[in-house]
């Protein structure tokens, strides 16, 4: 009994012996070919970040991956201080230190490392300072037991995409009101010396009548301040000092609004000048009077008391204020027609008690 062959593809009933059909031997290869397209697949449908990152240490041997890097902020520019977290995930505990110097490019600054460890492996936590835009990786960084890389920053722009036209050159920043202060400026410049022009002689002699008044009011302003003054030390000084102050405000005062010599004059000469220079008698005896009893306290050490302090203060006060009101009235009166033919020899006026001293002195 003859042993029977056994059939193959290329043996089959309606196919000749011998070679096999083409067709037959392409359908033994496909297997093959659709195993090296189904691991393609896999491997590109698994995370860029895990394929891109798996290193290995060569100085142990163990698989490193890096599981998630975190930027804080998330968005940033040029020459923003980012700091970006880098979890790395590893099968062994390694030795790992933060390199000294630090690496820094053109493009990337990097200021400080810092290392975390983990129950999985660590945190790497840098910060760096980006000088470009678009997206570029951090230098390597050699952490000892392993090299960290492979770390893509991108750094968004401000600008827009594509080259833009310069911008137009801005007007000058005012501060507000400025263009008002101009405007004034100019029109005080061009009216200011028609209005002059036209109306000289009344503001000419509207300003001499300011002037005047102003010098007129000084020594009662000067004497009202000082005698305040005086009111608060009135308990802090003995009688001597007190009367020195007292009688000198007086004798400033008196000459300056009567414009009469009375700084150098002793007390016996006060009476005389002050009747020269036309100071009534209501005005001349009182100060007469404070004058005779402030020598007793001077030169004798005629005792005062806080009255008498009080008494003379108020009465010095009193008699300025009485010829500076009389000199006020008479500069009012002075400015209506005929005013200056009224005024009294009190008003501390040269002309009108020469006058008036005329006929007295030929007598």
């Amino acid at each position: 009994m003859k042993k029977g062959r056994t059939m193959t593809p290329d043996h089959a009933p309606g196919h000749p012996a011998g070679k096999g059909h083409p067709a037959g031997k392409g359908c033994a290869r496909a297997p093959g070919h659709l195993t090296v397209v189904l691991i393609a697949l896999i491997l590109l449908a698994l995370s860029p970040t895990q394929v891109l990152s798996q290193t290995q240490s060569p100085q142990t041997g163990a698989a490193q991956a890096i599981t998630e890097v975190v930027f804080l902020p998330q968005t940033f520019y040029v020459g923003d201080m980012v700091e970006a977290r880098v979890v790395v995930r590893t099968t062994e505990t390694l030795n790992l230190t933060v390199p000294d110097p630090l690496p820094s490019t053109e493009l990337v600054t990097i200021h400080s490392v810092a290392i975390v460890h983990r129950a999985d492996g660590f945190e790497a936590r840098v910060v760096f300072q980006p000088f470009f835009t678009g997206t570029r990786q951090l230098p390597p960084l050699g952490l000892g037991a392993m090299e960290l890389s492979g770390i893509s920053v991108l750094v968004s722009s401000i600008l827009r995409d594509g080259a833009g036209e310069l911008a137009p050159i801005r007007d000058q920043l005012l501060l507000p009101g400025t263009h008002l202060l101009i405007a004034l400026g100019i029109a005080a410049v061009v009216f200011l010396p028609l209005l002059l022009l036209f109306t000289g002689k009344g503001v000419r002699r509207w300003m001499r009548l300011l002037v005047q008044r102003y010098r007129e009011n000084r020594p009662y302003r000067r004497i009202s301040r000082n005698l305040r003054t005086l009111q608060t030390d009135l308990t802090q000084i003995d009688g001597k000092e007190y009367y020195i102050r007292l009688l000198d405000e007086a004798r400033v005062f008196f000459a300056s609004h009567y414009s009469a010599p009375l700084r150098a004059a002793t007390t016996g000469e006060m009476g005389a000048r002050l009747d020269q220079a036309g100071v009534p008698p209501e005005v001349r005896e009182p100060l007469m009077e404070m004058f005779r009893f402030g020598d007793l306290v001077k030169f004798a050490e005629h005792p005062v008391t806080m009255e008498n302090r009080q008494r003379d203060l108020e009465r010095l006060r009193e008699l300025a204020g009485r010829v500076y009101r009389e000199r006020r009235n008479q500069g009012r009166s002075s400015e209506r027609p005929g005013g200056r033919d009224r005024k009294s020899p009190s008003g501390g006026h040269p002309e009108s008690r020469q006058g008036e001293e005329a006929p007295r002195v030929g007598s």
